[in-house]
């Protein structure tokens, strides 16, 4: 009888164990994203505030190595939850492969400007950047260049050598220019641009804040930049300056979802409600105010500004576009 009863309180402290370990692995929600470092602090402070009981763990990954990485794994991935996936990669990986994410219809997308809302619901964008130029005056002054006003100011010799620019094959900031220019100025007149800027260029950056840096340290005197991140770098620099070429902005957008079959996890809902519903926009008005809700609050960044038009950009959901540009760049 004694053999009997330790039997079962052998087999009962095993039940209990391996339901523990489950509750454990039911409470895991993992997210990939291409978010900058502080975003991502911001979200992981206001999800574990959200849900102590959770483990979220944002796991960095730039842009590109975010779409291989998910491209690779395809449904039998780890991650649950993606944020910050660029809008053209977000689509290249529906189309080849439409199971991978979870339809969002069910959701409210009325919430949303119409513009960024794409037609089929498998993702949602959760951030638009507008982009610009910050200019280091006291590196220009020193060069004898004046502050650009237009893109052709940039064609002057007087800037040989003081612009950094993202390069658009590996940064969403570097296509957005690209791309901004080519909806302003018309495909073949755009690329004739870049022909000419070339020759004032130092260096094509693979990362997409590295430009903004450099004018921050005066290595360089312009930068190309999200405008969010030029605004806080001018805020810390009297030198630095935002600049709007031509009174305009590119802008590209990011998208945030779900990985099929990782719904029906309640942690990965309950986080992903909680972005959707909640938190996305608080991040948005916190970090990157360009407006993509209806209804979306004024920037907390001091000096955000408003004086100027977005360029109406084409191609926003169409990757074989942009494959287009980038298989025409050669820089």
């Amino acid at each position: 009888m004694k053999k009997i009863l330790l039997a079962l309180i052998l087999v009962s402290c095993l039940v209990l164990l391996v339901g523990c370990g489950n509750k454990k692995a039911d409470n895991k929600v993992i997210i990939y994203t291409a978010a900058e470092e502080d975003r991502i602090e911001y979200l992981k402070a206001e999800v574990a505030s959200k849900f102590p009981n959770y483990e979220v763990i944002f796991q960095s990954l730039g842009t590109g190595n975010l779409v291989a990485k998910l491209q690779a794994e395809g449904n039998k991935t780890e991650c649950d939850i993606f944020y910050d996936l660029e809008v053209s990669n977000a689509e290249i990986l529906n189309n080849t492969n439409p199971t991978l994410f979870y339809d969002l219809s069910s959701y409210d997308f009325s919430i949303y400007e119409k513009e960024v809302v794409p037609a089929h619901k498998r993702f949602a964008v959760n951030g638009k950047t507008d982009g610009t130029i910050v200019v280091n005056k006291k590196v220009l002054a020193q060069s004898g260049a004046k502050i650009p006003e237009t893109y052709e100011d940039l064609l002057k010799s007087e800037y040989k050598g003081l612009v950094t620019m993202p390069g658009p094959m590996s940064s969403g900031t570097g296509y957005s220019f690209v791309n901004g220019i080519v909806s302003s100025k018309g495909e073949a007149e755009a690329f004739e641009y870049f022909n000419a800027l070339n020759e004032n260029i130092k260096e094509y950056t693979t990362s997409g804040s590295a430009p903004v840096k450099a004018v921050d340290r005066g290595e360089v005197g312009v930068g190309v930049c999200l405008l969010w991140q030029g605004v806080q770098y001018a805020n810390k620099n009297p030198d630095l300056q935002v600049v709007f070429l031509n009174n305009e902005a590119s802008y590209n957008l990011y998208t945030m979802g779900m990985i099929s079959r990782k719904e029906i996890k309640p942690a990965v809902k309950e986080v992903f409600d909680y972005l959707f519903n909640e938190l996305n926009e608080k991040q948005c008005t916190k970090y990157n105010p360009d407006k993509i809700y209806v209804n979306q609050g004024k920037a907390e960044i001091p000096n955000y500004p408003t004086d100027f038009a977005e360029i109406a950009m084409k191609g926003q959901f169409d990757p074989e576009y942009k494959q287009n540009l980038l298989d025409k760049w050669k820089f």
